[in-house]
């Protein structure tokens, strides 16, 4: 088991890291919908 001090450093590190992960896919997510909608706009001005 690792020791207080350890574990005090080591949790924030830890959620730092998922935050950043679940912030890199919602921006995916929501530059994915932006493009689609953007895409969309265009063929329609093409028209």
């Amino acid at each position: 088991m690792a020791d207080k001090y350890s574990m005090i450093s080591f949790v924030p590190s830890m959620v730092i890291v998922s935050a950043m992960v679940v912030g890199t896919f919602v921006g995916i997510y929501y530059l994915r919908k932006c493009m689609a909608k953007d895409a969309a706009k265009a063929a329609q001005r093409a028209d």
